[in-house]
């Protein structure tokens, strides 16, 4: 998400510049940050979880399904 706003925000700048226009590098980053966070409530409203990079999300059904068939023998009861 982060590197989808990053490049969005270099194709904005990529236009004004061509259009003549100059910005500080403190309001580009400043620009970069506010592109980020608009850009992640917008997926947010969408309906989309913005997570970290490095998260593994928790998922009750999936985690449900690997306990049921590791629970789960061949060998019948006895």
């Amino acid at each position: 998400m982060k590197i989808a706003s990053m490049h969005a925000y270099a194709s904005i700048l990529a236009n004004a510049a061509r259009n003549g226009w100059n910005y500080t590098p403190e309001s580009i980053v400043s620009g970069s940050k506010r592109h980020f966070e608009e850009m992640s409530l917008q997926l947010i409203a969408a309906g989309y979880e913005i997570v970290p990079a490095n998260a593994h999300p928790h998922c009750a059904k999936l985690n449900r399904a690997e306990n049921d068939e590791s629970t789960m023998t061949t060998e019948p009861n006895t």
